[in-house]
């Protein structure tokens, strides 16, 4: 199983952080189960795109990028993502990833008037897939986006949403998973995105957000969506080629 982490952070040069970068996050996260997987990473913004058919999968990461930002690399990317919908490789999308997949699919993508959604946040699973399964009770996932995506197109089925971000999550035939939330995330992480973030998102918010940090936090579970897509639509890729 290859999958391929298309990275759409990248640090500037001579930046240090106190914390892995996401494709290495997702790495670790995922690991355990899929312990099978054999893992490249490709910026999408520095780096040439691959052949496709290189890469059983794809995960595209969260950036601090906007999609309807006029960008060459980004024109390029969107391009790519089309390609892969088209041939029904797998592909998960995370924050700026699930927000990608929304356009190109013919959604829509907007600066919410809310502002930002930071911190712990309630999200209901609101549809049952072969990944999730629906509750009464929301789960606290990280989040980290002013952006959200408003509308997705007839053939789009969402399973996640909050009262904050109603489009928190969908699936797009069989081999597309888009979810805005970060299950790369931890609470040191957020915090400190937050704490260097407070002008822009706001004091208020940003208090309310980091209060969250200290309660329950169910990020394992949307690991574990992930790694169940990937295994479903892998198998279901694998046996349709012979």
């Amino acid at each position: 199983m290859k999958i391929c982490i298309l990275h759409i952070g990248h640090s500037e040069p001579g930046a240090v952080s106190a914390h892995r970068p996401s494709p290495e996050r997702f790495r670790t996260a995922l690991a355990p189960h899929l312990p099978t997987a054999d893992w490249t990473t490709i910026s999408a913004v520095l780096d040439d795109l691959p052949d496709p058919e290189a890469f059983d999968a794809y995960l595209i990461t969260g950036g601090k990028y906007s999609v309807f930002e006029d960008l060459d690399w980004q024109h390029r990317f969107l391009e790519f993502i089309t390609t892969l919908i088209k041939q029904e490789i797998p592909l998960i999308g995370i924050c700026y990833g699930h927000q990608a997949i929304a356009k190109v699919i013919g959604g829509t993508v907007e600066r919410s008037p809310k502002g930002y959604g930071v911190g712990l946040m309630p999200v209901n699973v609101v549809a049952e897939t072969d990944w999730s399964t629906v509750s009464d009770t929301p789960l606290m996932l990280h989040a980290m986006h002013q952006d959200q995506v408003t509308s997705v197109p007839e053939g789009a089925e969402i399973f996640l949403s909050s009262d904050f971000c109603p489009i928190s999550g969908f699936s797009y035939g069989t081999s597309v998973l888009a979810i805005q939330q970060h299950p790369d995330f931890t609470a040191a992480l957020n915090r400190d995105l937050i704490e260097k973030r407070i002008d822009r998102i706001g004091q208020s918010t940003a208090s309310e957000a980091l209060a969250s940090l200290s309660g329950r936090d169910d990020t394992e579970a949307s690991v574990a969506w992930m790694a169940k897509f990937l295994q479903s639509a892998l198998s279901r890729r694998f046996a349709s080629a012979g």
